[in-house]
């Protein structure tokens, strides 16, 4: 790109000298330089490309990709035959293992470690297990996971290995990430870019550099017999609403960052692959749907799927929450926080969508959470959110 930017510049350069100075060189450049108007027509020309490759570089290069193959690339006819795909987004409280306490430092405003690891309980762990085979998806979008070990492990213990596992370490100084499961049986391939290095400006942050928390990956989906996408899904995990900073009290400045970058790398992402269907899931620690800070995803357009299911439950219905909140000595606050958003114009492939509930040991659903104590008893502070969108129509756009 450095190459590119400084080839464009130089040639502007050399065009404008010949051009004011046209009286002297005009019988050496004539074939080339006929006129003043051709001068000017060549340097709107090489300045709309760079107008163009300055716009396209808002969103850096990926920066780290992992790659996993199909294990039965062969079944993708059967697999092009089938009628939905599922997909599920799922912030396991951490997966395996409680990290621990984190403190800004009072100085560096730096997060230290303020009380020890220790190790989930196999319940819980169970229990976000369980949830996740009820689900069956075939993508899970994970959020607080540990690391690669943790994910490797939880995929094949405590899911008998049906699904395969694909991380990448974010910005989180906690060590929690964004992790992908894609389910054994399916035979596409997964390239897994990382945009934790987007950067962030603020005289209210000064030590944060990098706009995303945690990170922003996209997994994009190909054929084993094709290279153009079939699909994207980006993973989400929110900046926290704990802030220290007065200036920021509840980090809104920082979603609101957040909100506008995610933007600008979709839309870099439609505009190297026109057609294919994008979509965004996670833990988005705000209500999309009403807080100021994700005003830059309403604004482009982006549909929340339960939106877009037959019987669709209004904003704010119980059928919706996915996170609740209980304050020392407050009332409790029930949220969607997690949300799978799709971006326009593809809202129509969404077949179903809902939100998962943990049940008792009889199989009845358990109740929302009206303490702490209630929620303590769940495998995680939040609930999973899954869809099932129309296969058939995601592949005959490509």
């Amino acid at each position: 790109m450095t190459s590119f930017r400084f080839l464009v510049l130089s040639l502007i350069l050399f065009i404008s000298l010949r051009c004011s100075h046209s009286d002297v060189a005009g019988n050496r450049y004539l074939n080339n330089l006929k006129s003043q108007e051709n001068c000017s027509r060549q340097l709107s020309q090489l300045s709309d490309r760079k107008a163009k490759e300055l716009k396209e570089s808002r969103v850096l290069p990926p920066a780290e990709v992992k790659t996993l193959e199909p294990l039965s690339p062969q079944n993708y006819d059967t697999f092009s035959k089938e009628k939905k795909l599922t997909l599920t987004t799922y912030n396991v409280l951490n997966l395996k293992q409680m990290v621990g306490r984190f403190e800004p430092d009072i100085n560096t405003g730096v997060r230290v470690k303020t009380k020890p690891e220790k190790e989930k309980s196999q319940d819980q762990i169970e229990g976000v297990a369980q949830a996740i085979r009820e689900l069956n998806p075939d993508i899970l979008v994970l959020q607080e996971v540990e690391g690669e070990a943790s994910l490797g492990n939880f995929a094949e213990h405590d899911l008998q290995g049906q699904w395969r596992p694909l991380i990448i370490s974010g910005n989180d100084s906690r060590g929690i990430h964004i992790g992908v499961l894609v389910k054994k049986t399916i035979p596409l391939r997964f390239e897994y870019e990382s945009h934790r290095d987007e950067p962030f400006s603020s005289e209210n942050h000064p030590s944060l550099k990098k706009v995303f928390s945690r990170d922003f990956p996209v997994l994009i989906a190909k054929s084993p017999k094709g290279s153009e996408p079939l699909f994207l899904l980006a993973g989400v995990h929110g900046k926290s609403k704990r802030s220290e900073n007065k200036q920021d009290p509840e980090s809104r400045e920082i979603r609101t960052a957040q909100a506008e970058r995610m933007v600008e790398i979709i839309q870099d992402y439609q505009q190297k692959y026109p057609g294919a269907p994008f979509l965004i899931m996670g833990d988005f620690n705000a209500e999309v749907h009403s807080e100021p800070e994700y005003e830059a995803l309403r604004s482009f357009k982006l549909k929340d799927v339960l939106d877009l299911t037959p019987g669709a439950l209004p904003i704010g219905d119980p059928g919706r929450v996915t996170h609740t909140f209980h304050p020392n000595g407050g009332s409790t606050k029930a949220s969607q926080l997690d949300s799978i958003l799709i971006a326009p114009p593809h809202d129509n492939i969404v077949l179903k969508a809902g939100v998962y509930r943990y049940k008792n040991p009889d199989g009845s659903l358990k109740p929302i959470p009206k303490t702490y104590a209630e929620r303590e008893q769940n495998p995680s502070d939040h609930y999973p959110v899954s869809a099932e969108l129309d296969l058939q129509k995601i592949l005959s756009r490509n």
